[in-house]
């Protein structure tokens, strides 16, 4: 055997034996390719694998990523409880908005979007109010929204922050809600789907009706009043209906008539309404005033309160009522 060499075949290919020392510590007689192979099957059996890439995995955040945003809710929006999430992106880089979740002491508004902000831009972002949790009622509502976010290479992460609230809208809608609540648990209000129109003195009034129904067992209630909107007031003035409505001694047929005329006559009263038929109640709680809360015409007695100011105002001007 001294004599005489001896070829490998590695992968059909003919391979000349090593001669001399293999760097690397390759077993002598071994041809480098084969010891290679062996050293890279020892690498791929026994502990764990180890994952090798050409580029690091993404980070988190930068913390430059920043947010100013501002809270405010549209009239429009108030019967289907959505707020409105002003963002706008102050960070160095554009970034995309997955989740954006509102919270303060009694309310919670949370939406998943889509919505990429380029640097310097504002979006706003519509989110879906939950019911109102009152028991913390009283406390500095403390808002905070925590916004979902990516960048483009691929980094993700939330950023909170503390948001502006210009026209303190969420402190009125923490009122209303809990207000309603308040008055709920001793008095249910709704209002009647019929609407009686009669003449009086020679002036269509529209008989709306607020129906009231003690709840048994819970607080005394007093609704001492009903505001006007937009497009209604009580006949023979502008401000409210003044009533005198006690769970203790309720009407004995649960009705309350508001004697109503329109308030307004001019091109955009119907064409532009967002909250004419939606009457703002006030109420006290066990001896407490309680902040107005709102009760909503159903779609069959808005669309008659509509007819009945057309009607009434007859060709449209651009005059108010006096």
């Amino acid at each position: 055997m001294a004599g005489r060499t001896r070829s490998w075949r590695v992968g059909g290919r003919a391979v000349a034996p090593v001669v001399g020392p293999v760097r690397g510590g390759a077993l002598p007689g071994v041809p480098a390719v084969l010891a290679l192979g062996v050293l890279v099957l020892g690498a791929c059996v026994g502990g764990e694998p180890t994952a090798v890439t050409s580029a690091s995995s993404p980070g988190p955040l930068p913390t430059a990523v920043t947010f100013d945003v501002e809270v405010a809710q549209a009239r429009s929006d108030r019967v289907a409880r959505v707020v409105e999430l002003q963002v706008r992106n102050t960070g160095p880089v554009d970034v995309r908005i997955t989740r954006a979740r509102l919270t303060s002491v009694s309310l919670t508004a949370e939406s998943e979007v889509d919505r990429e902000i380029r640097v310097g831009s504002m979006r706003r972002l519509r989110v879906p109010l939950d019911a109102a949790v009152c028991a913390a009622a009283g406390e500095d509502p403390a808002p905070r929204v925590a916004l979902g976010v990516s960048t483009a290479d691929g980094r993700t992460g939330t950023v909170v922050v503390t948001p502006t609230d210009e026209t303190d809208d969420l402190r009125r809608i923490e009122g209303e809600d809990c207000a309603a609540e308040a008055v709920a648990a001793g008095l249910r209000v709704t209002l009647s789907d019929d609407l009686a129109v009669r003449d009086v003195g020679g002036t269509s009034v529209a008989d709306v009706t607020l129906l009231v129904e003690p709840v048994p067992g819970g607080p005394h209630v007093r609704i001492v009043s009903v505001h006007a909107t937009t497009l209604l007031r009580p006949l023979g003035t502008t401000g409210r209906w003044d009533l005198v409505v006690d769970s203790a001694a309720p009407p004995a047929d649960g009705r309350v008539v508001l004697a109503t005329v329109p308030a307004r006559c001019d091109l955009h009263a119907i064409a532009e309404d967002k909250r004419g038929t939606v009457l703002g109640v006030q109420a006290v709680v066990d001896g407490v005033e309680q902040p107005v809360f709102h009760v909503a015409a159903s779609d069959a007695l808005r669309g008659a309160l509509y007819d009945y100011v057309v009607t009434t105002c007859g060709p449209p001007s651009d005059e108010r009522t006096g």
